[in-house]
């Protein structure tokens, strides 16, 4: 008998990129017909013993009662005489406990249900309870106790028979069948946040869930684990105030502080580092399994989302986590019901190395020390010359591209991005003009970038970087298709990596010296592009100057709502106009006549440095310790921009 076959799951549903930020999937359905096949064959006789069939009757059959087990309805309860031995509503003893044998019986002790007059009243109640909530669909704090207590008497029960039966599954499979009907019945919790997450707390039910995240059989953990995600949802926090909230304006408020807290205890009881933990005993191969890890990321988001603060321990030096999810997305090699986790790894991955909390640097620089970056590197290598096929696998390819653009923020990244052929890799994307072109400009971009970009600036030269940025930069040779055309996004992009070099590059070194050569070459149309740009660019800017008439926002806001009309691309290209005036007399006279055909002059290009000079840095973090100094890579360029500025004063 194939214990797994009681347990049967849904397969897996596609992957939901496109649908919401949040992935979702089918909670698991457990086959009943498979769990009833399995009760008749486990019954030598397929039905009672030869003892209990035999009825010692008194006239109208009402004997000891006999025992069968068979799918019928309640109302088939009749004896041979067409007499009802189950009370009308189909149940045994609760209610009027036994008293409904005419028979004396010493003691009642073969028909009593056990329960004195006030447990009976007590049930009696709480099941008055659960038919309001049935009825109703309000849940109350009695049928959340109820539920709770069903649960440690489901776990204990398994608990009992496993541990006096240990070598015989089918002794304790239906205890096990109970725990999890129990751990479903809890999902309704989610509903009804601030009455039942303090009961959950007041109860200790996260410790008995932490426990069960250990137990034997997977399918109990992927339980809890399922219950947990569904409790932990942030979309379920901001829907409506309804049932037990009221629709009051308090009633969010109380919804989150009750899962806070329930967060908090579950952190407390080491769910989280079970969960992760968990990830290792489950085999993709079963389907049920597979769907298990799909719901511990699915939690681990939960948890990230409400305390971002917990990716810290995940992305320690000595955590796992964050080896496990480069390993399971670099799993091409598997069938395709198997992306829907690799999907999931790379976006858990991103999302861990774009927080910003302590240790995210420390997260980063392991990717580097432990060969993750060559392994991202490899799977980017697969879209130079093919385009992801379909919406999952394009958002799969950006989220590996934001990993890098994330982790090159580290020097040690950097570095390691460059032995692994990292730059030439996104050159070469360049060169194709696919899909993944867009973001290989931005990766380039996050790589040269900093006083740690230096080194890549140079190699981005020697490997013949200049060529094919400035024929993207040009427009030339563009497909007409999508993934041929440049975004707003990706001229910025453009025009930073073009800082990067300008500022990077030594004065009168070859590189630099190949870099000026392309500005001034075909008689200066890189310049004429540039005006263009500064031109759109600037009447973006500007067409958004009359929307705060009546003096609500302050100068900060306003500075954030130029930014966001494409403020900082203007900042670029007038940071670039202004080396190339400086290092170039021709390219100064062609600058200067290109500006006076608009109507402009090298003022308005100083207006703009200026207010860029103003604004660098703020809040800027210092950069990673260089010849073992700190250097403030604002301050740094803020100097720059002052010598740029007082340059173009002179030629006034």
């Amino acid at each position: 008998m194939d214990i797994n076959d009681i347990f049967k799951r849904p397969p897996l549903p596609p992957s939901g990129a496109a649908a919401g930020t949040k992935r979702k999937l089918e909670a698991p359905t457990p086959d009943m017909s498979s769990f009833k096949q399995h009760k008749a064959d486990t019954n030598p006789t397929n039905g009672a013993p030869p003892a209990a069939t035999s009825a010692n009757t008194n006239g109208k059959g009402k004997g000891k009662a006999s025992v069968t087990i068979r799918d019928g309805s309640d109302d088939d309860d009749h004896d041979q005489d067409g007499d009802n031995y189950g009370a009308p509503d189909g149940e045994f003893a609760p209610g009027n406990d036994a008293d409904y044998f005419a028979e004396e019986d010493e003691d009642g002790r073969f028909f009593g249900g056990g329960l004195n007059p006030v447990q009976k009243e007590v049930l009696n109640m709480m099941d008055k309870a659960d038919d309001k909530f049935a009825a109703s669909g309000e849940l109350t704090a009695p049928g959340v106790r109820r539920q709770l207590l069903a649960l440690e008497k489901a776990i204990d029960e398994n608990r009992r028979l496993r541990t006096k039966f240990p070598t015989d599954p089918t002794k304790f499979v239906d205890s096990e069948f109970t725990l999890i009907e129990a751990l479903n019945a809890l999902l309704v919790l989610s509903s009804f946040p601030a009455l039942s997450y303090p009961i959950l707390i007041e109860l200790n039910t996260p410790e008995s869930l932490a426990d069960l995240l250990s137990h034997e059989n997977t399918d109990v953990s992927n339980a809890v684990v399922e219950v947990l995600e569904e409790w932990l949802d942030p979309e379920s926090l901001d829907e409506d105030d309804e049932e037990e909230e009221g629709g009051d304006e308090g009633g969010s408020e109380r919804k989150l502080e009750a899962t806070k807290k329930l967060v908090e205890s579950l952190i407390n009881f080491g769910i989280v580092e079970l969960a992760v933990s968990g990830l290792a005993r489950l085999n993709e191969e079963d389907e049920s399994e597979r769907g298990g890890v799909f719901h511990i990321l699915g939690l681990l988001e939960n948890f990230i989302s409400l305390t971002p603060v917990i990716a810290t321990s995940l992305l320690a030096p000595t955590a796992t986590l964050l080896s496990y999810l480069v390993k399971r997305l670099s799993m091409d090699n598997k069938p395709a019901d198997w992306d829907q986790n690799r999907f999931y790894a790379a976006e858990m991955l991103s999302l861990l190395l774009s927080l910003p909390v302590d240790g995210v640097a420390e997260g980063r620089k392991t990717l580097a020390e432990q060969g993750h970056v060559d392994a991202l590197l490899k799977i980017l290598s697969t879209y130079r010359r093919r385009d992801p096929s379909g919406a999952d696998e394009t958002e799969f390819m950006e989220n590996i591209f934001d990993i890098l653009c994330s982790s090159l923020s580290e020097p040690t990244v950097k570095q390691v991005f460059m032995q692994g052929e990292g730059i030439e890799l996104m050159c070469l994307m360049l060169k194709e003009k696919r899909l993944s072109k867009t973001r290989a400009i931005k990766t380039l971009d996050h790589a040269l970038q900093g006083f740690a970009g230096m080194e890549l600036c140079v190699e981005f030269v020697e490997v013949l970087g200049l060529k094919v940025l400035f024929t993207t930069f040009m427009g030339k040779g563009a497909s007409k298709k999508a993934s041929g055309q440049l975004t707003h996004e990706s001229t910025e992009h453009l025009l930073s990596i073009l800082s990067s070099l300008l500022t990077s590059l030594a004065s009168d070194s070859p590189q630099r010296l190949r870099l000026l050569s392309k500005f001034v070459e075909a008689d200066y149309e890189k310049l004429d592009r540039l005006i263009e740009l500064r031109e759109e660019t600037e009447a973006r800017v500007n067409a958004g100057d009359g929307d705060d008439e009546s003096g609500e926002l302050d100068e900060d806001e306003l500075y954030l709502e130029k930014l966001e009309r494409g403020l900082f691309s203007l900042q670029l290209v007038d940071y670039i106009l202004a080396w190339m005036t400086m290092e170039d007399d021709g390219a100064r006279e062609h600058i200067l006549m290109m500006l006076a055909r608009r109507n402009k002059s090298f003022d308005d290009i100083i207006c703009v440095l200026s207010e860029y000079r103003d604004n660098i840095g703020e809040g800027a973090a210092k950069t990673e310790e260089k010849e073992g100094s700190e250097i403030d890579e604002a301050e740094e360029q803020r100097e720059i921009l002052k010598n740029l500025i007082e340059y173009l004063k002179s030629l006034e």
